[in-house]
């Protein structure tokens, strides 16, 4: 227990005070609530004997009494209260605090965006609901004694029976909460899952369309979100018998009470049920309702609050990055120490020798073997020096471990032997796959370094992004967008490469940051920035460190043989000063300056078909951010949403409703009658009781002992259906409907709104039925009614639109918590590197603060409204029993179930309260779900229901006639009455610089892009006719990013569920992933994309195609960014396995396109060539040659 409560105990040692001050003020507080039942028997003596001795002047001593108590109980209470949800805030705080701080120190191969991401909303959501209870908890152990002990008063021995009722309870409720808490692991754990597979496909949404796949992963999220609701379903059922447990114990333990009583006094002749007694003691047992739900819903919360403690605790034990590094900013740790002492003495006199070299080298590397763990070993036995301000390139094929070599260097990989001693902590680092904040393009450049528009200019002008800028409306202020979505591929690299030379820092770490870019822009960055007239020469005494994958420097692709010399005389490698060459083991192969290199001649051994398996996993995914926790909500914005903040929207408690079904909400509506008719009559029934006592003495005692015993049944009858009722609703609500919103807004409806709506139904039923009780007490209280009724509609006049806002910017204000901190886990190897921990730690920290601002006002606001509300109740009170002890007219008996009632009231306004603000928060969740559902529309249009032939299409025809397209925001067509057909079989290429219109041309084909005017027909049928995912599913897609579901490796590979296993080990056999995936598991093992390198991925992708039935394929530049050996595979595949079919590709190197049979030459959407590329290619006055010439042989198109 002391290690699950660690955490938080380092954060909020500050709160020991406020946790002593509630605990005093939870004292405080029962004790006057004790008073306050104790009082109720006074009034009814004197209204029993108007003419008694001194009744005046105790009726005024009466008043002063209930004054001073619920006074003092109104603003003991406020005070309580708020120290308590202070607290609760500053827990949150540090808790949010620890896991950013944790992510921020966390080793990049341990964090788990899924996990994380539940830790801050789920986790931390049940820590704040459960923990104002832990004060309630131990205070009702002494609030049951003095309960017990005030029966023992009243009742006498009587008080046996209820406390035994009381033990079986407990007895039973206690386990069943503990189950319970226990229960919400394996809930919170498909929540994770759930979560993950959501964010995968959102992060793919364009591929998934493409390829057809939308109606299978949106069938496999829901069922997803079904085993989520499957694996909540027991915790829910448990809950149900808990609240059956506390609610016969509370309804049954009276019951038991008075039988003992009045057969007791029965059997001794001297007594019977009066009115004092009954409703003195009906007040008792209400007040001991509370102590016992905290005693049984209290463990529950408390097992809650400990395994999301645990949970927490795991995260923040996670194994942490270690710098193995020596720099001259950080000390050898103790690790490192114990490491070097292993060292032989060899190590030891190179380390001397460093120390001295450090003026002329920024890196030395002696003896070194790294990797993730001693059996997973990545670079073996390095050994080589890296020259100070001048540029070193690292070289080697597929899998040799450049991309984890420049890790090494930035501190990020362990050593597990040797030293890696560098002259800087901090370097400009440009990974692979680049790394995007949300926010504009200028403020993704600038990241952490200080303004300088003189140098932000050159920058931009270095890396070809002025011309990008101009495309945009709002130039480099343009936001880009979650993950760089606005960005293509290319600007996204440029602006990873700019963001590192803005920093002007001394060295600079670039991974293949050329990759993705087309040969002229390729060409101006180069020139721009690493030749002789480049910002880094101009700069002076800066070090590159950049890794390349050779396949685009001489030949487009890394030549089955090719000589260093020619590899490094190519292209940008004729910048480099020096050289380290790895080779397939994870070794060095050669190293020096370039001259030296180049004159060894030694071959470079490759094969086409070589296994492009990795040696370490490919670049970690980007984590994906959950659509409620972005800021990126222009398609939800509701044009009266400033209204309906202030004011609500009445139509979302139908839409609810709707959903629910009429017959589920009129059984759960009667349930919810009959358990409030069963927790309010019983003080009728009593009155009627005591009234027939007072004539005949315990006469027909078991016919009233009867009826009282079967309104408690009627309770927990009551509670049982009406807590079944949202369970149920849960399990047949619409999955596809609740999805778009799947991470606050899906906690919010299935765990808040169920419980908050029982709350807010039964405390308002049984609020009107109290306040009638209360004001039938006394006639003149009720002259009061019109008064009460003004006050009270003022007050929700004010409160709830305050609160209303505060809820939403509750939840918008955790927008860009989490925002900030899904960039942090994506780009944290980055932030590191920058030296730029601190600004992210700050900056979380203001946003933060500014969650937390919402977060505690919503709660001042709640503990406004219910010290007001108990300022109210006072005044009833107090007046009730002025006029009570004054004018002596009324009925005694409902005197008593008056004050019985009052006694109830104030606490049955207080959850009624709480409970509403429950239910509008969650409500505002099904709001935004219903304002998507109802903003965004269907792709789908109702004239696309034309039917196909289940073969079609059968021959691959493709016939576009005067087809022009143009994108919504866009005031010119993208596409130009274009008009060409394709033969079935024919091979087809469409090629053009960037912003011809080649994306959307293939966009149009499969219906993703809207046409102005023209028809497109394959096999002779109007596409426009067909509904979209139907044509998506016919043809064969492969789109530039490969894309995984949640799934094992054949769910994954063939998603249709059509292929036999040797079908399937077949195809991957034909694009060597069949042993890959063969040692880790086989088909039936669960598919981590993350384990796979890109080339990897994209045969996967190739795989995945070859299995779909179809005579079309259309590729979307799927070889754009494949290293030679993995293009080299998937051009083998391409001519074996589709041979017959016809393709349409976006050309994105030339060599793939040369054996095509035609190609379309597009420029700003029209077509100006086409013809076979071999012809044109010879044909010196063809746009295509004049292309070509351009672009260089190396070309990408």
């Amino acid at each position: 227990m002391a290690d699950v409560l660690m955490p938080c105990a380092i954060g909020v040692e500050d709160a020991f005070g406020p946790i002593v001050e509630s605990s005093c003020l939870d004292g405080f507080d029962f004790t006057l609530l004790f008073e306050e039942a104790l009082l109720t028997t006074v009034p009814i003596g004197i209204a029993s004997d108007p003419t008694g001795e001194n009744s005046e002047k105790v009726g005024y001593s009466l008043v002063a009494a209930y004054a001073i108590v619920y006074i003092g109980l109104s603003i003991s209470y406020a005070v309580y209260q708020h120290k308590t949800y202070r607290l609760l805030t500053m827990f949150r705080g540090s808790l949010i605090a620890m896991i950013f701080d944790k992510t921020l120190r966390i080793d990049s191969s341990a964090v788990q965006d899924a996990e994380a991401i539940t830790l801050m909303s789920a986790d931390i959501d049940r820590i704040a609901s459960s923990m104002p209870l832990i004060h309630e908890l131990y205070g009702s152990f002494i609030e049951t004694g003095i309960a017990l002990y005030l029966l023992y008063r009243l009742l006498g021995l009587a008080i046996a029976a209820p406390i035994a009722w009381i033990i079986i309870c407990l007895v039973a409720g206690i386990p069943l909460a503990k189950a319970a808490g226990d229960a919400q692991i394996p809930w919170l754990e498909a929540i994770e899952v759930r979560l993950a597979a959501t964010a995968k496909a959102l992060g793919a949404t364009k591929a998934i369309k493409m390829t057809g796949l939308a109606d299978i992963v949106s069938s496999r999220i829901a069922g997803l979100r079904l085993s989520e609701i499957r694996a909540s379903r027991r915790y829910r059922i448990l809950n149900i018998f808990v609240f059956i447990s506390y609610f016969a114990s509370s309804a049954l333990a009276p019951v038991f009470g008075f039988l003992v009583y009045s057969l007791l006094a029965q059997k001794d002749g001297n007594g019977t049920l009066t009115d004092g007694v009954a409703f003195a003691a009906l007040s008792v047992f209400e007040l001991l309702q509370q102590p016992m739900m905290y005693a049984i819903d209290g463990v529950e919360h408390v097992k809650t609050i400990i395994n999301s403690f645990r949970r927490i605790q795991e995260y923040l034990d996670a194994k942490e990055t270690e710098d193995y590094r020596i720099t001259p900013e950080t000390s050898m740790s103790s690790s490192r120490a114990s490491l070097y002492k292993q060292a032989d003495e060899k190590d030891m006199m190179l380390s001397e020798k460093v120390k001295l070299d450090q003026h002329h080298f920024s890196v030395t590397v002696q003896g070194s073997s790294a990797g993730y763990s001693e059996e997973e070993m990545i670079l073996k036995d390095l050994n080589f020096e890296l020259p100070r301000g001048q540029t070193t390139v690292v070289m080697g094929p597929v899998g040799s471990g450049k991309s984890t070599l420049l890790k090494l260097l930035l501190g990020e990989l362990p050593v597990v032997s040797g030293t890696v001693t560098t002259t800087f902590s901090k370097a400009a680092y440009c990974p692979q796959s680049p790394w995007t904040t949300w926010g504009s393009i200028q403020s993704n450049i600038v990241g952490m370094s200080a303004w300088d528009k003189e140098w932000y200019d050159s920058v931009v002008s270095a890396c070809a992004l002025a011309a990008d800028f101009s495309e945009f409306p709002e130039g480099d202020q343009t936001c880009i967008g979650t993950r760089g979505a606005r960005l293509s591929g290319g600007q996204q690299m440029r602006v990873s490469l700019a963001r590192a030379l803005y920093s002007r820092n001394s060295v600079l770490v670039l991974d293949d940051c050329l990759s993705g870019l087309d040969r002229t822009t390729e060409r101006h960055v180069v020139d721009a920035v690493f030749g002789p007239q480049g910002l880094i020469k101009n700069l002076g005494g800066v070090t590159v460190i950049l890794a390349t994958n050779s396949s685009k420097i001489l030949y487009g692709r890394w030549p089955p043989q090719a000589k260093y010399s020619n590899i490094l005389e190519g292209h940008h490698l004729s910048f480099a000063d020096y050289a380290v060459v790895l080779n397939s083991d994870g070794a060095i192969s050669r190293h020096g300056v370039r001259d030296t290199v180049s004159s060894e001649d030694e071959i470079v051994q490759t094969s086409e078909t070589e296994n492009a398996t990795a040696i370490g996993p490919a670049p970690k995914a980007e984590a994906e951010l959950p659509e409620e926790l972005l800021q990126e909500l222009d398609l939800l914005d509701d044009p009266d949403q400033g209204v309906s903040r202030m004011t609500g929207d009445l139509k979302v408690y139908g839409y609810y409703a709707k959903i629910a079904g009429p017959w589920t909400m009129f059984i759960y509506l009667m349930a919810c009658a009959t358990f409030v008719f069963g927790v309010t009559f019983p003080s009728i029934w009593v009155q009627w009781w005591t009234n027939a006592n007072a004539e005949h003495p315990n006469d027909r005692l078991g016919y009233y002992l009867g009826v009282f015993a079967g309104l408690g049944l009627l309770t927990v009858v009551g509670c049982t259906l009406a807590d079944r009722a949202p369970t149920s609703f849960l399990t047949s609500t619409n999955a596809g409907l609740t999805i778009n919103r799947f991470s606050q807004d899906l906690e919010l409806i299935d765990n808040d709104l169920p419980q908050s709506i029982d709350s807010f139904i039964f405390q308002f039923m049984s609020a009107i039925v109290s306040a009638v009780f209360v004001f039938i007490g006394s006639g003149y209280v009720a002259a009061a009614i019109p008064a009460c009724l003004a006050l009270l509609t003022v007050l929700q006049f004010y409160y709830l639109r305050t609160s209303r806002q505060l809820r939403l910017l509750d939840i918008e204000a955790k927008a860009p918590l989490f925002s900030q901190f899904l960039e942090t886990v994506n780009g944290i190897a980055c932030i590191r590197a920058y030296g730029w921990t601190q600004n992210y730690l700050d900056r979380n920290y203001a946003a933060l603060n500014a969650s937390q601002k919402p977060f505690y006002l919503l709660y001042c606001i709640q503990r406004w409204l219910t010290l007001v509300l108990d300022l109210f109740n006072a005044g009833v009170a107090i007046m009730l029993v002025g006029i009570a002890t004054n004018i002596r007219n009324g009925s005694t008996s409902f005197l008593g179930v008056a004050l019985f009632n009052i006694v109830t009231f104030s606490s049955t306004l207080q959850t009624l309260v709480t409970a509403w603000t429950q239910v509008e928060m969650a409500l505002g969740a099904i709001n935004r779900i219903r304002s998507f559902v109802k903003t965004v529309e269907d792709e789908n249009k109702p004239s696309e229901t034309g039917d196909v032939p289940d073969e079609w299409p059968q021959q691959g025809a493709i016939v576009f006639s005067n087809v022009s397209a143009s994108y919504e925001t866009s005031s010119e067509p993208v596409l130009k009455d274009i008009c060409f057909s394709v033969q079935p079989g024919e091979k087809i290429a469409i090629c053009g610089r960037t912003g011809s219109g080649k994306s959307s041309l293939v966009s149009s084909m499969l219906r993703m892009l809207e046409l102005d005017s023209g028809t497109i027909t394959i096999d002779g049928v109007d596409v426009s006719t067909i509904p979209r995912q139907e044509i998506r599913r016919r043809l064969i897609t492969l789109p530039q990013e490969p894309f995984f579901l949640h799934g094992t490796v054949r769910e994954n590979i063939d998603p249709q569920e059509e292929a036999t296993d040797e079908r399937i080990e077949a195809v991957l056999r034909s694009v060597d992933m069949w042993e890959f995936i063969e040692s880790r598991g086989g088909l039936e093992e669960l598919l981590d994309d993350d384990k796979l390198s890109h080339g990897q991925r994209q045969l996967f992708c190739l795989a995945r195609a070859i299995l779909k039935r179809g005579k079309i394929l259309i590729m979307d530049e799927a070889t754009s960014s494949v290293d030679s050996e993995t293009d080299a595979v998937m051009q083998r595949v391409l001519r074996e396995e589709f041979a017959g079919r016809t393709i349409v590709a976006i050309a994105h190197k030339l060599q793939t396109i040369l054996d095509f049979d035609r190609i379309l030459l597009l420029d700003k959407g029209n077509i100006i060539e086409t013809g076979n590329p071999q012809e044109l290619l010879a044909d010196e006055v063809s746009a295509f040659h004049a292309l070509h010439e351009s672009l260089g042989t190396a070309d990408a198109l």
